[in-house]
C-alpha cells in the first residue's frame, strides 16, 4: 500500500517534530513511546497522512488523513520489498561484526559506473531504517546493496524473509553483539541468518574465521576472502605512503594485484575493499584503478586528517575489539612519532566488557606513547590501576585540548558511538 504513495512522490518519516507538508507520518511502536501519541502533532506541522494500526487514537480526527493498516512496520517491510524485489535484477545484503558501511560504499562505488544502484543509507540498517531509506530514496535502481544490522537473535532471518536476496556478505565475526548473544558462536550463527532465505545465489565471507566456512550453507556457492592464502581473495601486504595513500597487494581467483588508494586505510578496510573486489572479479567487471583509488571512506571510519606535524585519525564511529586491534596492526606502520591513544568504552560487551577492554589496552601499550581514556561515569577505573602513560579525561573538551597541545606525531581516536565521541568531533575536529 506504501509503494502506491511513493508513487505518487510522498517522502515517510516517523518523527513527527520533523514532518512537513508532502509526507507521510508513520506511526510506529519504540521501545519507550508510541508514534500514535504524536499524530495530533503530525497533522499540525503539515503532513498530508497519518499510517496508523491503532484506530483507538484516531477518533476525532479527519478520516481522509489516516491510514489503516494491520501493522505499520510489517506495512514499510512489505511495501519496501515489494518495490525492490520488483525492480532491482541483483540484490545484495552485507552483514558482519565491524566493516559493514565500509564494505558497502566500496561496492556502491564499485558497480555504479556499470548498473543504476541504491545502497541503503549510512546507518538505518534496522528493521526500521532499511524499509524507510528505500521508502524515501529508492528509484528503481538495477542493482539495491542492504546495509544489515544485528542487536539481537533473528534480526536477520526476520529482515531477509522480505528482501529476497541474491549475493549476501559476512564481513567478519567479533564480540561486538556479546551483550546480547553471549558467545562468538552464537554471534556467528546469527550472522549466517542473512542466508536463510536464499535459495540459490552467491556468499562472500571472510574466511580467516573458520566457522563462518562451517557454517555456509551447501547450496549456495561460496567465495572467501582475508590473510590466509586457502582464500579466494588474499591480502598479501600493504604499505603507507609518504603522500598520505595507502598501497596494497592482493590474489584474486589466482591473479596478482597491486593498487594504491587514496588516503591512508587501516587493515581492515582494505580487507572490506577486498571482498568487493572479488565480487566484481567472479562476476567479471573490469577494476578501474582510478575508480579504486578515489574510493571516500565514510566519516569517522579511520579518517585521517593531517596538521602540520600531526596526524590525527578519527575512528570514532564506533569501536569493537576486532576493530581496535585492526587499526593498531595499521598504526604499528605509520611513521609518525610519537603515537598517542584517545579511546572511550566499547559498548554491548555485557559480562565479557572487562575482558576485552583490558585485552585493547595491553596491546595498545605495545604501540602507543600515551593513552587518554574518555570515562565520564567511572566505568573504566581498573584500567587506571597499577598502569603508567595512561592519562584519565571525563570531559569531551579535553579531545580538543590534546590534539591542540599535541604539535608533533600521530594521534588516535577511537570509541563506541554512543559515548559521544563521534558527534563530539564531527562538530570541533
Amino acid at each position: 500500500m506504501l509503494e502506491e504513495l511513493k508513487k505518487k512522490g510522498y517522502k515517510f518519516q516517523i518523527d513527527s517534530r520533523k514532518i512537513k507538508s508532502g509526507e507521510v507520518f508513520l506511526c510506529l511502536k519504540g521501545e519507550n513511546t508510541d508514534g500514535h501519541f504524536f499524530i495530533e502533532d503530525a497533522l499540525k506541522n503539515g503532513a498530508d497522512f497519518v499510517v496508523i494500526d491503532n484506530p483507538s487514537f484516531v477518533n476525532n480526527l479527519p478520516n481522509n488523513k489516516i491510514i489503516k493498516v494491520d501493522n505499520v512496520l510489517e506495512e514499510m517491510l512489505i511495501s519496501s520489498s515489494k518495490i525492490v524485489n520488483n525492480n532491482s535484477k541483483i540484490k545484495i545484503g552485507i552483514t558482519g561484526s565491524t566493516g559493514k558501511t565500509t564494505t558497502k560504499e566500496c561496492l556502491y562505488h564499485l558497480l555504479s559506473p556499470f548498473f543504476t544502484t541504491f545502497r541503503n543509507e549510512l546507518n538505518m540498517n534496522t528493521e526500521i531504517g532499511i524499509p524507510l531509506s528505500i521508502l524515501n530514496q529508492y528509484s528503481n535502481e538495477d542493482v539495491s546493496i542492504i546495509e544489515i544490522g544485528l542487536k539481537q537473535k533473528g534480526d536477520l532471518d526476520f529482515v531477509t524473509r522480505f528482501y529476497k536476496l541474491d549475493v549476501a556478505f559476512i564481513t567478519n565475526v567479533g564480540p561486538s553483539h556479546l551483550e546480547f548473544l553471549e558467545t562468538i558462536e552464537n554471534v556467528a550463527q546469527e550472522k549466517m541468518k542473512i542466508t536463510n532465505n536464499m535459495n540459490k545465489g552467491l556468499l562472500i565471507l571472510n574466511g580467516d574465521y573458520p566457522i563462518l566456512k562451517e557454517l555456509a550453507p551447501k547450496r549456495l556457492n561460496t567465495l572467501s576472502f582475508g590473510l590466509k592464502k586457502s582464500n579466494d581473495a588474499v591480502l598479501e601486504g600493504y604499505e603507507y605512503n609518504l603522500n598520505y595513500t595507502t598501497t596494497f597487494y592482493a590474489k584474486i581467483l589466482g591473479n596478482h594485484l597491486m593498487l594504491t588508494l587514496n588516503k591512508y586505510w587501516s587493515e581492515g578496510q582494505i580487507l572490506d575493499l577486498l571482498s568487493t573486489l572479488l565480487f566484481l572479479t567472479y562476476i567479471e567487471l573490469p577494476l578501474d584503478p582510478f575508480i579504486i583509488c578515489n574510493i571516500d571512506i565514510p566519516e569517522g571510519r579511520f579518517q585521517t586528517i593531517t596538521r602540520e606535524n600531526t596526524l590525527v585519525i578519527n575512528d570514532s564511529y564506533n569501536a569493537s575489539y576486532d576493530s581496535f586491534n585492526s587499526a593498531f596492526k595499521s598504526i604499528s606502520q605509520i611513521d609518525f612519532y610519537p603515537k598517542i591513544l584517545v579511546m572511550g568504552e566499547m559498548k554491548e560487551l555485557g559480562e565479557y566488557s572487562k575482558y576485552y577492554h583490558e585485552k585493547v589496552l595491553s596491546e595498545a601499550k605495545e604501540i602507543f606513547d600515551e593513552i587518554y581514556i574518555y570515562d565520564p561515569d567511572n566505568k573504566l577505573n581498573y584500567l587506571l590501576q597499577n598502569q603508567d602513560k595512561i592519562i584519565k579525561f571525563e570531559s569531551l573538551d579535553d579531545i580538543t585540548k590534546i590534539i591542540s597541545e599535541i604539535k608533533e606525531g600521530l594521534i588516535y581516536i577511537k570509541a563506541s558511538n554512543s559515548t559521544g565521541i563521534y558527534e563530539y568531533l564531527k562538530n570541533n575536529l
